[in-house]
């Protein structure tokens, strides 16, 4: 394809962020995007998510906040006439909705292209019987499977293959749909839950493979042919476990060469059998007895395994597939001159092992089941890179908890011998410490690898981080037992443990003995040639990479795990901050261990850190680049005031203000800006029932702006006292003042710190973006140079309405804890109308089914 043909294409983005939908989508946008436009095509750009960094900020040429439908992409396809549509940036659910654009031909009379896939390849994405069908083709093995459209077709397909089995939505309209199936009960469930959310009504039964050893391979191939790996990786649970539930491993850590080279082959024979241009995900379920193999997904659209790849290799995946996207092949592709020419051709390789582990929302919905299976319920990732397996498990594991988390594997577990075996039998969360305890007990490796079906190397990898503990508590204060222990991951505050002692008189221990971290460059050549990623993680070994940066230097802490509750918006906030500090000549730097982090896009930060949020983490960032300013965000104040304590320049964004939790009635509420010296009004928002939507929403629903001429008049006999209340609490921030009726008059009720989805729905709406001014008054500027572009709100011809997206459905919660509350939440939607009604009516469009 002759990209010079290409002047405008069409990405339609991921829409509200969800489990298994979280920040790697919109990443993947807003590198892709600016990258197509450096090469002299238009981007247009569709979401419907506000807490979307691509949807700002010029990463697209054209923005629409619109309803993710058929009949609304029609529109904009129809008005904009792009020469092509990119389909692999927005998950499952929008392959589906590719899917009704082409049948319904919207694509064939608009005369677009689909880039990067044929039509057939939608098929097979949405449908996996004959995905299936075409890997036996190619000579792939594949598990026996069969499509059924009900409960009596699934019990003749139980008939011949027996229990276990796996069931599957054809055509699904969440990303975890898979289900193991032990018995009838299970089964009947399955099906229930797999015919509702499938578009079709049908389900796959397919013979379960659980327990084999499950592989993970994402390659890259261009329109040219060529294809290449970028990333091998190994899930520590057996095939069972979700493989976003399960802790993952790059490189593959147990495999021979020769399976490797295997899985390689595959992998490439497959893309080019299938002719699919740009990254493709390859998942293998592999028999540690036999060594037989099978193909179990083939995923060629953007997600976690693909933004884990580029993680861990430094290899600038998402810029060099936008040029091939385009038709530009991998021998033409030209990166910025911090990389080599050749690397868009050179497989990457590690010489690091990385971490990922997930999190999950069990601390906020208590009533979900913690047991692990098929079907995904952790809300987010971390990652922890090291030289060893052991440095890079303990760093993901610590990074799993922003405050505090020490291994402890000599801490006795109160469990009955009964209640060890079953957990070990059947997983739950957060299982390491059940791993730990049963080595302590004195169980034998193999038995364990037998009962977990984890493969026996990682319980020798346990072992050793427990005799390393083990030696650094029988040694205080002992230099070779401390250097031991840092260079396989423990930190200051697990020696003070250890020795019961302070970490600040175990880093005096330490610098004084020479003991200190070095940075090694995260980037895909292991060394061999000059690549400068500038994305970076400590170990304990000579040679540091990391040179500090120059100029005015402001280090932002991330957002850590994806968490449930407003950890989309914070890392949404994160990119944000960035931005604006490159605009305002700040050399942004972030310490971030989230793989699928917006944040971590190259070109929002001049520096990365791959980096847990321990503080002894962060001293050891701030001593090589010594920033004039920290900033710390929604949930990461206890951090924030420990580096306060220790002398730091740290700015909090945060929401310590008390909140009074006064009954307002639903009344207007006044969303303000203070420089700590005058206060300004962005205008007037007000929420309503959920109810207004349809029946049986959960949350509510945001509006803004308000221009209701009375309670304008009302608003403003009020503002005085609002700017005397705001005033008074002599932080500079935004803010919320809510009011109240009492006596049929509004009266002023409480002030507390603007949400982040507050701050994301007045950006998409005014234009301009609350982040920047909050970072200016921040910094200390006047509102009178900060306000200079908000834009008249009386003039604004839209009315713009937002809600929250909630996870109840697809984790399976009923009853009682279904309250809707924003702590609950896992995404948010946004849409507009010329009136209320027709605002309603738009964000309810294409999220009928969707858990507001």
């Amino acid at each position: 394809m002759n990209n010079q043909a290409l002047q405008k294409v069409l990405i339609i983005g991921a829409g509200h962020n969800d489990i298994g939908r979280e920040g790697q989508h919109d990443a993947a946008v807003t590198q892709i995007g600016s990258a197509i436009r450096k090469l002299g095509i238009a981007v247009i750009f569709v979401d419907n998510n506000p807490f979307s960094v691509a949807a700002e900020n010029n990463f697209a040429d054209k923005v629409y906040l619109e309803p993710l439908t058929v009949g609304s992409l029609s529109k904009i396809i129809a008005d904009e006439q792009p020469d092509g549509l990119i389909p692999s940036l927005g998950g499952i659910q929008r392959v589906n909705l590719i899917q009704g654009l082409i049948r319904n031909n919207v694509l064939k009379n608009n005369h677009v292209r689909l880039l990067q896939w044929d039509a057939d390849m939608i098929d097979l994405i949405i449908n996996p019987a004959l995905m299936s069908n075409r890997l036996k083709a190619l000579g792939q093995p594949v598990i026996a499977s069969q499509v059924v459209a009900s409960q009596a077709e699934a019990d003749q397909v139980i008939s011949h293959v027996g229990f276990p089995v796996i069931v599957k939505s054809v055509a699904p309209r969440i990303e975890a749909s898979r289900q193991l199936c032990e018995d009838e009960d299970d089964l009947a469930q399955a099906l229930e839950m797999g015919f509702k959310v499938s578009a079709t009504k049908q389900c796959i039964v397919e013979q379960s493979i659980v327990g084999y050893k499950e592989i993970e391979f994402v390659g890259l191939r261009d329109c040219k042919g060529t294809a290449l790996l970028i990333a091998g990786m190994e899930n520590f649970d057996p095939v069972g476990i979700h493989s976003a539930d399960s802790i993952v491993f790059a490189p593959t850590q147990t495999i021979t060469d020769q399976e490797y080279q295997q899985f390689r082959q595959a992998t490439l024979k497959i893309m080019r059998a299938m002719r699919i241009v740009g990254p493709c995900h390859v998942q293998f379920a592999l028999d540690p007895v036999t060594q037989k193999y099978y193909v179990i997904k083939v995923t060629p659209y953007f997600d976690r395994a693909m933004a884990l790849a580029a993680r861990a290799t430094g290899y600038p995946l998402a810029a060099i597939s936008a040029s091939l996207m385009v038709g530009v092949s991998l021998a033409e592709v030209k990166l910025p001159s911090n990389y080599r020419k050749q690397t868009a051709l050179i497989e990457p390789v590690l010489d690091h092992i990385v971490c990922r582990i997930p999190v999950w929302p069990f601390n906020v919905l208590k009533k979900v089941s913690h047991q692990l299976d098929t079907v995904m319920e952790s809300t987010g990732a971390v990652l922890g890179i090291g030289r060893s397996t052991e440095e890079a498990l303990l760093k993901g594991m610590r990074a799993t908890d922003e405050s505090r988390y020490h291994v402890i594997a000599n801490q006795p577990q109160q469990y009955s011998e009964g209640e060890l075996i079953q957990r070990l039998i059947h997983p739950q969360a957060g299982q390491m410490l059940v791993l730990l305890e049963a080595l302590n007990r004195g169980y034998q490796i193999d038995e364990l690898a037998e009962l977990t079906k984890i493969d026996a190397f990682y319980f020798y990898k346990l072992s050793h981080i427990i005799e390393i503990e083990k030696a650094l508590r029988d040694h205080p204060f002992d230099v070779h037992a401390l250097g031991r222990a840092k260079y396989f991951g423990f930190t200051d505050e697990d020696a003070a443990d250890a020795w019961q002692t302070t970490p600040d008189k175990v880093s005096h221990f330490a610098l004084e003995n020479e003991i200190h971290p070095t940075f090694k460059e995260i980037e895909p050549t292991a060394g061999e040639f000059t690549e400068q990623t500038n994305t970076y993680y400590s170990t304990y070994e000579y040679d540091n990479e990391s040179q500090p940066l120059t100029g005015k230097k402001a280090l932002v802490i991330g957002s850590g795990a994806n968490r449930i509750g407003t950890n989309h918006g914070n890392d949404y906030l994160v990119s944000q901050l960035l931005f604006y500090l490159k605009k305002a000549d700040y050399q942004p730097i972030l310490v971030n261990a989230n793989p699928n982090s917006v944040a971590m896009t190259p070109q929002l930060a001049a520096k990365r850190y791959v980096e847990p949020k321990q503080v002894s983490d962060i001293l050891n960032v701030l001593a090589i680049e010594k920033p004039s300013v920290i900033f710390t965000t929604y949930h990461d104040y206890h951090l924030g005031r420990k580096l306060i304590d220790l002398g730091f320049h740290v700015i909090q964004i945060d929401n310590s203000l008390p909140k009074e939790q006064i009954k307002t009635n639903d009344q207007p509420a006044v969303e303000v800006i203070s420089d700590g010296n005058d206060v300004a009004i962005f205008g007037i928002s007000e929420v309503i029932a959920g109810n207004n939507l349809r029946t049986g929403v959960h949350g509510s629903v945001a509006v803004f702006p308000i221009q209701d001429k009375a309670e304008n008049q009302a608003i403003e006999a009020l503002q005085a006292e609002i700017k005397q209340r705001v005033l008074s609490y002599g932080t500079p921030g935004v803010y919320t003042v809510r009011l109240t009726i009492v006596d049929a008059t509004l009266r002023l009720a409480t002030v507390e710190p603007m949400s982040l989805a507050k701050m994301a729905l007045i950006s998409k709406a005014s234009g301009s973006s609350v982040t920047r001014l909050l970072l200016h008054v921040k910094l200390g500027e006047p509102l009178e140079k900060v306000m200079y572009d908000y834009p008249d709100l009386t003039k604004l011809n839209k009315i713009f309405v937002q809600a929250n997206t909630f996870p109840y459905n697809q984790l399976q919660i009923f009853g009682d804890e279904i309250t809707g509350e924003p702590g609950h939440a896992t995404g948010t939607v946004i849409a507009h109308g010329a009136t209320l009604r027709e605002a309603l009516a738009a964000l309810n469009a294409g999220n009928e089914s969707t858990d507001f």
